[in-house]
């Protein structure tokens, strides 16, 4: 019987590569199981959790999805709430039976939850100096479930949806981790303050679409709160101007008024939790200095900020995220690069074709895009010159109607977000 169990998870455990698959086949064959015998159910826990890579941990985010009323008004510490006083987030849940539906229908138009029926849009960006409007920036800020533990790695997520009204997209979501909450800050004071994460939103337009952002934050040590908005003024922030695209229904919302220009973004889905590398000896950095390398030839100082480069060589299972050993040339030459120049960043970002759903497609290119940046920090990149994004398929590079074209769509690529 025990040997029907193990030979069922370890064999057909869908987080296996090819080639762990293969290895555990012989090592099952040369088992000598025995009926009841710990020893033999010790060692096969133990060869199954050997290939966990990685592990994580529970959500220390609470009320991670917004799926419970949001008071932003509240003054406890340990619940979301806004960090000045002329903030205004906005919480919207999609449920008939809450009463912030009516907020959704009369405000907001056709943008749905990520997931479940709960949301929150903030105001990161909007100027017009003509109506006195300027370093409109509004923020969040929630207490973590427990402190962040010292030198440990988390994984840090959110889903992301620009308001179709807006009309520019910005480069400059910061995420700032306090041992202390913020109460009552100034704009002119959370300017000063220097968010240990940043994410560039900026390319592509992701209106009406969400898009999941993730990166890797190393903590310093007791990390307890958690603030979340653009931590930089007018003048340093970075902007990408969009046409604006009307609602049908003539549901305006701001008013803007030419020259006028804002970003307004719906946020869901919010994740801090915990990894553990576990070392892989089949995933160990190559030594590749003997052959042609065509990152050698590449000059960040030609490339502009947010261009495409593919990965061209890059594989993973079927529906799965699992980096197979195929990969790993690719891989190395993209951190002999990051080597090359250390004060470079980059944004992986993972596409799906458009088999399957958007939402199954927007987690597994994420995951997808996060197996590789685990593979360069798990190589000795720090985790705060990578972030990855997953766009699902909505940022299609070729025809979906052909098997060509959809494998060309299936792809990782990264962006140089600074030199």
């Amino acid at each position: 019987m025990y040997k029907i169990v193990f030979y069922y998870i370890a064999v057909y455990n869908p987080t296996k590569t090819v080639m762990e698959h293969k290895y555990l086949r012989k090592m099952f064959r040369q088992i000598p199981f025995q009926p009841n015998s710990k020893l033999r159910i010790l060692f096969v826990f133990l060869v199954i959790t050997s290939f966990s890579y990685p592990v994580y941990s529970q959500n220390l985010v609470p009320n991670a999805s917004f799926e419970e009323y949001v008071d932003f008004n509240s003054k406890k510490s340990t619940e979301w709430h806004k960090v000045q006083e002329t903030d205004t987030p906005d919480y919207f849940n999609l449920n008939s039976n809450r009463p912030s539906n009516n907020i959704f229908d009369k405000y907001m138009g056709g943008t749905s939850a990520k997931s479940g029926d709960g949301f929150i849009g903030l105001f990161f960006y909007r100027l017009n100096p003509q109506r006195n409007i300027k370093n409109v920036r509004e923020y969040i800020q929630t207490g973590l479930s427990e402190s962040l533990q010292k030198d440990s790695l988390y994984r840090v997520e959110f889903s992301l949806c620009l308001d179709a009204e807006s009309n520019a997209a910005i480069r400059n979501l910061g995420i700032c981790f306090n041992t202390e909450p913020l109460i009552d800050y100034s704009e002119y004071k959370l300017f000063t303050l220097k968010p240990q994460i940043e994410f560039s939103l900026s390319s592509p337009d992701c209106r009406n679409n969400w898009i999941t952002f993730s990166t890797f934050y190393q903590a310093k040590g007791n990390e307890k709160y958690l603030v979340l908005g653009n931590f930089k003024n007018d003048r340093n922030t970075s902007i990408q101007r969009l046409s604006q695209i009307k609602d049908q229904d003539n549901k305006e919302k701001w008013d803007l008024v030419n020259g006028e220009k804002a970003a307004y973004y719906y946020i869901d889905d919010i994740i801090i939790e915990k990894i553990t590398l576990v070392k892989d000896q089949n995933r160990d950095v190559m030594d590749l200095d003997h052959e042609t390398n065509e990152f050698d030839s590449i000059d960040i100082e030609q490339i502009s900020l947010d261009s495409t480069i593919i990965l061209k060589n890059i594989f993973f299972e079927f529906d799965k995220a699992d980096l197979l050993p195929g990969s790993f040339n690719e891989l190395q030459k993209l951190y002999n690069l990051l080597t090359r120049n250390s004060t470079m960043r980059i944004k992986i970002e993972g596409h799906t074709d458009n088999q399957g759903g958007y939402d199954f497609n927007l987690q597994l290119s994420r995951r997808r895009a996060e197996a590789v940046v685990l593979y360069l920090i798990n190589h000795g990149i720090t985790s705060d010159r990578i972030e990855s994004a997953g766009f699902s398929f909505a940022v299609p590079i070729a025809t979906n109607e052909t098997a060509e074209g959809r494998q060309l769509n299936r792809r990782v690529a990264f962006k140089i977000i600074s030199k």
